[in-house]
């Protein structure tokens, strides 16, 4: 006789957390695609409803997500992290980890083992590197280093917001990179091609990008 016993805590989250964000989604897209599909002839206003219902599910599967991405990836990244030591971010020495080659029209960021571990590094960094940017006056073809560097979850929104900022502000494109075993190449999209596992290949993308445009 196989003994019953209570469903751990954990399972009982990560279930709800399926249901809630993507088993209810997705069942109610399919219920009001099928509506959709089924009667053609429904009135204007009855289609917008179902259209707009599944607008909104889509939003809510989208969250979710995002959400899962961030957990899966600030695990990996605090596994990096407690992997072996980094330095702290903001400091003096991240003067020296921006590059700036006129010559390639290339600015190379070095975020190699650095740990982010809230958003006060990561303003730290960026007032860095965004006055060694503006005194150049000019935009920058960019390739990033992601080698070893920790994003903890303290730190991802401000470091979302301003690695956003900045490549709208001074990048004419952003290629990053680190080595197919490190963190942020086992959750990085398979499909983006600004991400790649060598900083050779950074270059030759970016190469790629200018006979592009």
């Amino acid at each position: 006789m196989v003994e019953d016993r209570p469903t751990p805590p954990v399972t009982l989250a990560l279930s709800t957390e399926v249901e809630e964000g993507f088993v209810s989604p997705l069942t109610a897209m399919r219920g009001a695609l099928e509506i959709l599909r089924d009667h053609p002839d429904l009135p204007a206003d009855e289609r917008r409803h179902f259209v707009d219902m599944a607008l909104d599910r889509c939003g809510h599967l989208e969250a979710a997500v995002r959400r899962l991405a961030t957990t899966v990836y600030a695990a990996a990244n605090r596994v990096e992290a407690e992997a072996q030591p980094a330095a702290p971010a903001g400091t003096a020495e991240d003067l020296a980890r921006v590059h700036f080659n006129a010559e390639d029209d290339l600015m190379e960021i070095d975020l190699s083992g650095i740990v982010f571990d809230g958003s006060d590094a990561v303003n730290a960094f960026y007032d860095l590197l965004d006055r060694q940017v503006a005194a150049t006056g000019r935009r920058w073809h960019c390739i990033v280093n992601y080698q070893n560097c920790a994003i903890w979850p303290e730190a991802w929104v401000a470091f979302a917001h301003r690695a956003k900022r900045a490549q709208v502000t001074y990048a004419d494109a952003t290629v990053r990179y680190a080595s197919a075993d490190d963190a942020h190449s086992r959750t990085a999209d398979a499909a983006d091609p600004n991400f790649v596992t060598s900083r050779a290949a950074a270059i030759a993308r970016i190469a790629e990008i200018r006979t592009a445009t």
